[in-house]
């Protein structure tokens, strides 16, 4: 008798897609390991840190106040929400989920570097509110919706407004976060200045082109910007009409019919209404002048040229972003003709020391949970580091080399002074909730700093302060953001920008330079109609560099520097301050943190799969995570309702170190091969396998690394059967009926440099090393011993050759060795892809290590493999639209010419091992359901050498997700 390993039937149709879905919120920005603390209000368990407690117990009482204005606005969450209030990352923003209850998270860092997000009274007063009306939003359930949660409880597929687009769900907040607190980005110029620049360049884009997953700049923005613009538009059309479409799109059986709501709602269909929007905007729209008289743009890529700071009176340092390279500086002389510095993180100043180095400030990860910045120094073309975790940033450096900077403390912003060598730093102001500093700059003697300090009540005010900190003089006290002060080289003048008449524009204010007093109110040099910033005098007096807005993006330019015209400008009357609500904070008892309540199951889903001889079992799915992500697990069961085979699987990670991870998992399968006599199959052989596994990982994140390092056991107990029962005791092999113990070590490393700039089709410039052991043997017999390696190179290069993006040369070798008595084998052959969840327990997909597109999955097996892949990636083109509102944007495409190789035998690799294909792909990196993002290959692959165990076509057709490698 012998087994048919050729006919092995599959196991569950249902795989348990634990990576994935149960642990993809651990890659949350907040620290598990922390030692949180939490208060209660009536509506909010509000955890925090002790370094945040100030800023927790006042956001308590805004979230109870937004709580009652939102409630009178829309219909109100069911149950309590859960609010984190976070200090561990170096930028603004925030997170909302229902999932598995309603979570918010909130990050205290002052939103003041960030342009679209620094008009408001309070930063913790607006972000929750916005991230609040989302939980408004997303918690309502009506309909068929409704009844289902009532049944399977608080599953993430049964939320019917997550199926919005995000110009809704982030368009509707970001309306509201302005209708409830009088500031915000509705009420902001940064909004207005995306729109003109959109209707002096080329008109409004399209309501399918508002997409999270554009390649057209600003980004993803344009959901925020264009989203709430749209619904002030249409609530002013009908008022109320935003509180009814919530909910009906909350009940509506197809979640995706957006017009229908919308014209229940407004009386008017999106798209209707878009375009009665675009002809009154168009109506009003006019060219664009440049910011200047005589004005140069000095780049010509659009996206992001920053920070404009003069080496010399004839060349500029930039930091620049075009979306095709990497970040980097650049420098850039008065005939636009630019060299290439240093790479950075992030988009932050750089500032010239008088010895030619630069200081600049960037972002990075300092484990897996923070993101801080520090301050660097480049001298030609080397970066060092100055600081470590001081959490600097837009650092200008005087001419003796101290540096003043921002330094991100609790929820504020203060003024600091820091060393040439970065180890001293000294604090300028206090920290403080209500005071926060932004965008230092020394002045020529290196006696006074102009810096904009921005108070509660939305003032942002341009200062001047002395060498220890003390404020001399405000040149300016109003609610317009006056930002980016400089000097000019004789330090009678300061120069800023101002949003005070509605449009950001450039301004100068003269001083006496004797007194310190002011010698004239600030005046306006130029009208700019879309909006200019960071404006620079040169060393000569001569040239004023500045940065001004266009529908691409940001551009680097220069002027000759003429004062006779400029005269002042009254402050525009809807900057008025309004009466502010007296700041409170809660009183609360603060108690430890405690994750088991937020761990109780809140949903189910029911499985179907079917048994190894293919019959029929049902079962369910569930999951949890606590709020800091200390714990998580995901448990999975199928029965088998006309025998024995009963499947499941449960897998749980603690957090709670920090950093190593430990996961440790529990899972039961059936399985079985074919017995034949001969050429009659006369039964099978069932095999049911228990396995309990544990690892450690740790993992290094960096901006421009990644590496990580994982050690784990693992225990399988395996027991046969067979049907009949009889053909057991007949089968040689005693092992079949002695229920073996399978005992491993394994071990799993890898570090990654590759970069992917924002435009890109490809990782590029790097490589990724992967690298994997196994050591396992039979608890009861040391003989039966095996060892496993495997391992795997990718590398890729750009190459600059035209199209939208780089093109990109990528390459890959693999390999992998077994030996023993238990080696097992290896399968060569298949194509390879990303998992995707389709829903819990549900993926389609996978990654093959060894894979030969053109081929079955198996075409050559063996205990020794190796595998190679050479691809040629170009860009095709940008559409960067969707299909109306169907749930589906296609961004980019791009094509690759691939040729493949491998070979497995358990010997030497020989003439027959070998299997070869080429082929080509189209790729199209798509959004579906609106905002997802997806890579989609279209592929034909032709064998060129076949040597496979199994039949194979001429040329196969293939779909996958996700790219090859």
């Amino acid at each position: 008798m012998t087994l048919n390993t050729g006919c092995r039937k599959p196991g569950p149709a249902l795989l348990v897609a634990l990576s994935f879905f149960a642990f993809r919120f651990l890659n949350a920005q907040v620290v598990p390991n922390a030692a949180w603390r939490t208060i209660h209000t009536p509506h909010f368990s509000v955890h925090f840190t002790p370094p945040v407690e100030m800023a927790a117990r006042r956001a308590a009482i805004y979230t109870e106040r937004a709580y009652a204005k939102l409630a009178s606005r829309l219909v109100a969450p069911r149950g309590p929400i859960d609010l984190v209030v976070a200090d561990n990352v170096d930028y603004s923003n925030g997170s909302t989920t229902p999932f598995p209850s309603n979570r918010i998270i909130i990050y205290t860092h002052p939103a003041l570097d960030t342009p679209s997000l620094r008009f408001y009274d309070d930063w913790l007063e607006l972000v929750i509110t916005h991230e609040l009306t989302h939980t408004f939003q997303l918690d309502r359930a009506g309909g068929w919706w409704g009844a289902a949660q009532k049944v399977f409880g608080r599953a993430v597929l049964l939320f019917p407004n997550f199926y919005q687009p995000a110009w809704v769900l982030e368009g509707l907040a970001t309306y509201e976060e302005s209708a409830v607190t009088g500031t915000g980005r509705v009420q902001s110029s940064y909004e207005r200045m995306l729109l003109a620049a959109d209707l002096t360049g080329g008109g409004l884009p399209r309501l399918d082109e508002w997409n999270l997953t554009t390649s057209r700049y600003p980004g993803g923005e344009l959901a925020y910007a264009y989203g709430s613009l749209f619904f002030d538009y249409l609530e002013r059309r009908r008022p109320g009409g935003v509180r009814d479409y919530v909910e009906r799109a909350s009940r509506a059986p197809i979640p995706f019919l957006l017009n229908r709501a919308a014209s229940r709602s407004f009386g008017v269909s999106f798209s209707q209404a878009w375009r009665d929007w675009r002809d009154s905007l168009a109506r009003g729209a006019h060219d664009a002048p440049p910011p200047l008289p005589m004005w140069r743009d000095l780049t010509a890529g659009g996206r992001v040229a920053l920070f404009p700071r003069w080496a010399d009176s004839a060349s500029l340092i930039l930091t620049v972003s075009d979306g095709e390279s990497a970040t980097h500086a650049q420098r850039t002389n008065a005939g636009g003709v630019t060299r290439a510095l240093g790479r950075r993180n992030s988009v932050d100043a750089g500032s010239v020391r008088a010895d030619g180095a630069i200081v600049f400030a960037q972002l990075d990860r300092v484990d897996p949970y923070r993101i801080y910045s520090d301050l660097y120094l480049e001298v030609r073309g080397e970066s060092h580091r100055l600081t470590h975790r001081a959490r600097l940033s837009q650092p200008d450096v005087r001419a003796d080399g101290e540096i003043v900077a921002i330094q991100t403390v609790a929820g504020s912003a203060r003024l600091v002074r820091v060393s040439r060598d970065g180890v001293r730093v000294t604090p300028l102001s206090e920290a403080a909730l209500d005071t926060a500093f932004t965008e230092p700059r020394w002045s020529p003697r290196g006696d006074r700093i102009a810096v904009t300090r921005w108070t509660r009540g939305g003032y942002a005010d341009v200062v001047i302060v002395d060498s220890l900190g003390t404020v001399q003089r405000a040149l300016t006290h109003d609610r317009a953001f006056d930002a980016s002060p400089s000097w000019s080289p004789d330090g009678r003048l300061v120069f800023f920008s101002s949003d005070r008449d509605g449009v950001n524009e450039l301004y100068m204010v003269a001083l006496d330079a004797e007194r310190g007093t002011l010698a004239s109110e600030p005046r306006l040099l130029a009208r700019a109609t879309t909006g200019a910033f960071q404006p620079s005098l040169s060393p000569d007096g001569r040239t004023l560099a500045a940065v001004r807005y266009a529908a691409d993006g940001y551009h680097a330019g220069t002027a000759p520097f003429d004062s006779a015209h400029a005269r002042p400008v009254p402050i525009a009357p809807a900057l008025d301050p309004p009466p502010l609500e007296p700041v409170a904070s809660s009183d609360a008892p603060a108690a430890p943190y405690s994750p088991w309540s937020s761990l109780v199951p809140r949903y189910w889903l029911p499985l179907i799969g079917q048994t190894s001889n293919a019959r029929a079992t049902v079962g369910a799915i569930t999951s949890g995570r606590d709020i800091v992500g200390r714990h998580a697990y995901i448990a999975q069961a199928l029965f088998d309702l006309r025998g024995d085979e009963h499947e499941g699987s449960l897998s749980y990670r603690y957090a709670g170190f920090g950093q190593p991870y430990f996961d440790i998992g529990a899972a039961q399968r059936w399985d079985r091969t074919g017995i034949d006599s001969g050429r009659t199959r006369i039964g099978d052989l069932r095999r049911r396998g228990r396995l309990i596994d544990a690892s450690l990982t740790v993992e290094r994140p960096r901006f421009r690394t990644f590496s990580y390092l994982s050690v784990g056991g693992e225990l399988e107990q395996r027991e046969y059967s067979t049907q009949p029962s009889s053909l057991l005791r007949r089968l040689s092999s005693s092992f079949y009926r002695s229920r073996p113990q399978y005992r491993s070590l394994v071990v799993n490393t890898g570090w990654s440099n590759a970069q992917r700039p924002a435009l890109a089709i490809s990782l590029e410039d790097g490589v990724a090393l992967s690298l994997s052991g196994r050591l396992r043997w039979i608890a009861a017999d040391s003989a039966y011993r095996s060892n496993a390696v495997t391992a795997a190179l990718n590398a890729y290069k750009s190459l600059d050759v035209g199209g939208f993006a780089h093109h990109v040369l990528a390459l890959r070798a693999a390999g992998a060795y077994a030996s023993g008595r238990i080696p097992g084998d290896y399968s060569v052959g298949g194509s390879s892809g990303e998992i995707v969840t389709i829903a819990p327990g549900i993926t389609t997909g996978g990654r093959r290590a060894f894979f030969v597109r053109g081929f079955p999955p198996d075409a050559k097996t063996g205990t020794r493999v190796v595998s190679g892949s050479a691809e040629y990636r170009a860009p095709l083109v940008r559409p960067d639209r969707g299909l109306g509102l169907l749930p589906i944007f296609l961004s980019r495409t791009s094509v690759a010419l691939f040729a493949d190789a491998g070979a497995a035998s358990d010997a030497s690799f020989g003439r027959d091992s070998w299997i070869a294909s080429a082929g080509a792909e189209l790729n199209l990196d798509a959004a579906l359901q609106f905002d997802y993002p997806y890579r989609i290959r279209l592929g034909v692959a032709a064998p060129v050498v076949d040597h496979s165990d199994y039949a194979t076509r001429k040329a196969s057709v293939y779909v996958l997700f996700g790219s090859s490698f």
